[in-house]
């Protein structure tokens, strides 16, 4: 006895039928060591009959003629005279898409598939790998025509079996019935929820509809622009459709639920639409296939990069101003002020810089960051002409022989001191002229830079109110 495990070649990763075979032992001769017979395993003697269940009838004659092998088969399909709530036919072909019969519902292609998709919530946004994680409960429907349905059977109106005129079903059910073969467009991760078992389920509906729903945690890769970081808003689409049927062949419509509530507290303000007109038509190489599914736009909560990275910045380059109002001969006091907001300043870029996700070119943030750096740069500049304009010889007030004379003095050596402090200085090298500029070039410093910063604000916080905020109304 060996166990045989039957494969379809158009979805490779689905065993179709389980089977109990009994093949006898068999004998052949030994052709490569010429050692007269050998036994081999009933597994090399049959490989070509498990191979292809389609070439070899008589296999399967032989296994619908054991009702211990038909076990399984049997399970769902109609028996004469035996009671049922719904059954498939004895000539069932899980293989056939249910389309081929639509003249048994008088229905006419194209096919159609219902998607519900009930929204847990956004659980994750990723900026580095640009994906959107979504814990939803994933239902697909369709229409079966092969379906035979007992509407007397009791079952369809009992609670026990489920709601009205629909009775569940164990997902081993989906062994024997055929399903679609779908594709998630954009598709990272898709992970099954489970708890003891797989929390998935099938409902059989009166009206020969079939419903498979299952708790899923799904990530999708997203498109996302980081031009306007951290002032950004998202779109992010999750389409999903036949993976083999084009457009003419198969359709699909769908509908979601999405409790606001429940929604954990993310960076983002998210909004969840029905998926536009432009993106339930995917054209590829091989065909035009319809996508029905959600648009989830996000917005970037702003507050905290506002009281972390703006406003601290914002508050560094007017305290630069204030070096402007000290005297230029307190050089180390005005120097060490505007070394350190700009030592600050570059040390904030760096750190938005990595966390900052990849954009094409300089960021909101960044840019906002660097005109602030540059008006603190301004300021040392300014203060270095100063600097350069004061720079000038000096005249000594006493040759070294007085200074001597006056440091050995045994007389009044304080008060001649005190009177060659009252001398006045005289310089040398500085005109009338530069003195004239050295005492306005502050005043023009301070009148000039806070009307060419609060323009750039104004013009900054303008041009990056992009974003429609009739479609946020979150507070």
């Amino acid at each position: 006895m060996k166990l045989c495990l039957t494969f379809d070649a158009a979805k490779p990763s689905k065993t179709l039928i389980y089977l109990l075979c009994f093949l006898p032992m068999q004998t052949i001769p030994n052709r490569m060591h010429n050692q007269g017979p050998s036994t081999i395993s009933p597994v090399d003697a049959d490989a070509n009959l498990v191979r292809d269940r389609f070439q070899r009838s008589s296999t399967m004659s032989s296994v619908e003629s054991d009702p211990l092998q038909m076990m399984s088969l049997d399970t769902n399909r109609c028996k004469p005279n035996a009671s049922f709530i719904w059954c498939l036919p004895q000539d069932y072909n899980q293989e056939k898409h249910p389309f081929t019969y639509f003249h048994l519902v008088n229905k006419s292609l194209p096919w159609d598939y219902a998607f519900r998709f009930v929204i847990e919530e956004i659980s994750n946004i990723n900026d580095k790998s640009q994906t959107m994680s979504i814990s939803m409960y994933f239902a697909v429907s369709w229409l079966e025509p092969r379906l035979k349905i007992n509407e007397s059977a009791t079952e369809w109106t009992e609670d026990r079996t489920g709601p009205l005129n629909q009775v569940n079903e164990s997902p081993e059910s989906l062994k024997y019935i055929w399903y679609p073969e779908l594709e998630i467009y954009g598709l990272d991760t898709f992970g099954r929820q489970r708890v003891l078992k797989e929390m998935s389920g099938v409902r059989i509906i009166k009206n020969k509809t079939i419903t498979y729903e299952l708790g899923v945690r799904i990530t999708i890769s997203c498109r996302m622009n980081f031009d306007n970081y951290p002032l950004d808003a998202q779109t992010c689409q999750f389409q999903v459709g036949s993976y083999y049927d084009t457009h003419e062949t198969v359709t699909c419509n769908s509908h979601f639920i999405y409790d606001l509530d429940r929604q954990r507290s993310l960076q983002h303000f998210i909004q969840i639409e029905g998926l536009p007109a432009k993106y339930k038509v995917l054209k590829l190489p091989s065909g035009t296939y319809a996508a029905c599914g959600i648009q989830v736009r996000f917005q970037r909560k702003q507050m905290q990069f506002i009281v972390q990275v703006y406003l601290p910045s914002f508050m560094f380059v007017i305290v630069s101003w204030v070096s402007f109002l000290i005297n230029p001969h307190v050089v180390p006091g005005r120097m060490g002020l505007l070394v350190t907001l700009f030592l600050v300043l570059i040390n904030i870029f760096n750190s938005v810089r990595e966390q900052a996700p990849i954009s094409s070119r300089l960021n909101a943030v960044d840019l906002y960051l660097v005109v602030c750096i540059f008006f603190v740069f301004a300021a040392l500049i300014e203060y270095a002409v100063i600097l350069l304009l004061l720079k000038k010889r000096r005249k000594p007030r006493r040759t070294i022989d007085e200074g001597l004379k006056t440091l050995f003095s045994n007389g009044d050596a304080g008060q001649a001191r005190r009177e060659e402090m009252k001398k006045p200085h005289v310089e040398v090298g500085l005109t009338a002229r530069k003195q004239a500029l050295v005492d306005n070039i502050d005043a023009w410093a301070m009148w000039i830079s806070p009307p060419i910063f609060i323009i750039f604000n104004l013009i900054y916080w303008i041009a990056y109110r992009h974003v429609d905020t009739e479609l946020f109304t979150l507070t």
